[in-house]
């Protein structure tokens, strides 16, 4: 297939809307199947064996129904704790790299791997979260979907043997339709794919438009079986009182204080659960345990909880158990996912945001009644806040929360809360596989060193005064010439200083112990003539490119290139010690600015 879109020459453009298809029917089918995985061994164990009925969100109703199976409590302690052990198995078995929560995964594939995924990683964590979600444990559907889609587009790119680049792109991008489909937000979708791989405000651009496409054909394979409607019914919230952002200031800050403490206790209790000396297979079982344990008490805190977001929007929760289930949730997702089990985080934290705005929506509502009016707003601002800090993608993540809630009214609130959490939570991330920028990326430190480079110009660092050696030297005077010196390059030239080539003393090895050379060859006739000097208005990026080519550690500096005139040199030290002098600048102003 590859030969064929060659051979038509297709444009740039044209090329992506193929592949991109193919990725974005892929996740969409992904998403579908990974969907009614979930709820149907969700309906078995949740529904059946233990007998409990969790509400619904408008936009999923529950494609099985519901038993009339009795509630038997006792079987939390137990349930979750087999999903965990079968989650275990089959990812400590057969593909460890499907341990947590996927995204992270997926950042390090592209960062590290140029997208290179196994074929069979989506497939085990497709059927190990649907395993530990499904039997009551904390997790989302972000992790193992983006897992999924970024999977494909890994295989694909690798079929048709594409680039790196192309299959880094192509990875980033099945990543993006995954997410655009499951949550049924295309547009966010796209734009999470490029931000979510940097803790920064960078983005990977590139991913942007193939990342579109892909997003926008698996959401409408998803949504044509299961409907177009939001996830969530949503009253009609509206942002019309400009005071109202001094309290929305409050929310911010505690969106980021909660996100800190999720942070910290995940990846604190992971911490523990690599430490215990047991096997790997028995550590989701553990967290499980764990985690049914707090769902005996709070069932709410178990499964995905989208349901506790709609209840909250209405009103229909208390402060006290808003307050106990930020808690429990933050415990529950730790030990689930924290423990090994397999699930994304993206739902459980949009659980956690929506209980803090909740919390502050109804508390603020008592203290200052005559700006706070809709307490329910502050649960979609709240979701919107809490992950933008704890993920560093607050343009996504508020596109994302008025898809997924069909609210565009609080985008205003949205910005701002999520714009204070994420300067707040700057130096703090769940997903600790993301780099700080993109020249912090592998992918793109030759890019970078290029950029930097072509900044500077030849004439701000070249050498004005080199050691020359004249074109009639005797050998025997070069024999005599190398030991007062320490470099093993010299430019050559005439009496007038013309260019004539590069002397390098190692390619005059093979002449020292020949006889009767002494008076007879001279420097001009030994010299590299095939030279390319370059011009004091040369970028450093253009003279590294002809050192590399060349594979030299001088060039020389000439006037014109028809005069030739030798005025300068420049070497490779010199070359890698600017860079590395303005990357130690560049440091210096991020240091400065953390303050």
């Amino acid at each position: 297939m590859n030969n064929f879109l060659a051979k038509i020459n297709l444009p740039v453009i044209g090329r992506w809307f193929i592949l991109g298809t193919l990725v974005g029917i892929v996740a969409g089918l992904g998403a579908i199947v990974f969907f009614v995985l979930l709820q149907g061994i969700g309906y078995f164990f949740i529904d059946y064996v233990i007998g409990m009925r969790l509400p619904e969100t408008a936009g999923e109703p529950s494609l099985f129904g519901h038993t009339t199976s009795e509630l038997k409590r006792w079987l939390f302690f137990f349930v979750p704790a087999f999903g965990g052990l079968l989650s275990g198995f089959l990812v400590f078995k057969f593909a460890p790299e499907a341990e947590g929560h996927g995204t992270d995964a997926a950042i390090e594939a592209i960062h590290h791997k140029n997208g290179y995924i196994r074929w069979h990683v989506p497939i085990i964590k497709t059927i190990a979260s649907a395993l530990t979600i499904g039997t009551g444990g904390s997790g989302g559907r972000e992790g193992p979907i983006a897992q999924i889609g970024a999977g494909f587009g890994s295989f694909l790119g690798r079929i048709l043997h594409f680039t790196d680049r192309e299959k880094r792109i192509l990875a980033a991008a099945g990543m993006g339709a995954g997410i655009g489909a499951i949550f049924r937000s295309p547009l966010a979708g796209a734009i999470f794919a490029a931000e979510v791989m940097y803790s920064s405000s960078d983005l990977e651009y590139e991913v942007l438009l193939p990342s579109t496409i892909t997003s926008i054909i698996a959401y409408s394979v998803f949504c044509s079986m299961f409907g177009w409607e939001p996830l969530f019914e949503t009253p009609d919230f509206r942002f019309t009182n400009p005071l109202e952002l001094i309290s929305y200031t409050l929310l911010g800050f505690l969106c980021a204080g909660f996100g800190y403490l999720y942070i910290k206790t995940f990846y604190g209790i992971h911490a523990t659960f690599k430490k215990l000396n047991i096997s790997n297979y028995f550590k989701p079982m553990l967290g499980g345990l764990v985690t049914g344990a707090i769902g005996f008490f709070i069932p709410q805190a178990l499964g995905g909880g989208y349901e506790q977001i709609e209840l909250g929007m209405h009103t229909q929760l208390s402060i006290s158990f808003l307050l106990i289930l930020i808690v429990a949730k933050i415990l529950t997702t730790s030990f689930s996912i924290g423990s090994g089990g397999s699930a994304g985080i993206f739902g459980p934290s949009m659980v956690i945001g929506a209980s803090v705005g909740g919390f502050s929506g109804l508390f603020l509502a008592e203290v200052m009644p005559q700006i706070v009016t809709e307490p329910g707003a502050y649960v979609i601002v709240g979701m919107a806040g809490f992950f933008s800090g704890i993920a560093s993608t607050p343009l996504s993540t508020i596109i994302m929360v008025s898809e997924m809630t069909g609210n565009y009214h609080l985008l205003v609130p949205a910005m701002w809360v999520s714009t204070l959490s994420f300067l707040l939570l700057r130096k703090h991330t769940i997903y600790v596989k993301q780099v700080n920028s993109r020249s912090d990326s592998p992918i793109h430190k030759g890019e970078f060193f290029l950029q930097v480079l072509q900044t500077i110009k030849v004439k701000e660092i070249m050498r004005k005064d080199p050691i020359v050696i004249r074109e009639d030297l005797k050998f025997t005077d070069i024999l005599n010439f190398i030991p007062t010196v320490k470099h093993n390059n010299f430019p050559v030239v005439k009496e007038d200083y013309t260019l004539v080539g590069i002397m390098r003393f190692d390619e005059i090895r093979e002449f020292i112990f020949e006889e009767g050379l002494e008076d007879i060859v001279v420097a001009g006739e030994i010299c590299d003539k095939d030279v390319i000097p370059v011009m004091e208005e040369y970028s450093l990026a253009d003279a590294i490119e002809i050192i590399g080519f060349k594979n030299i550690e001088l060039l020389p500096v000439v006037n014109n290139l028809e005069e030739k005139k030798l005025i300068g040199i420049l070497t490779r030290r010199d070359i890698v010690y600017v860079y590395n002098r303005e990357m130690m600048k560049q440091k210096d102003i991020k240091v400065a600015t953390d303050f």
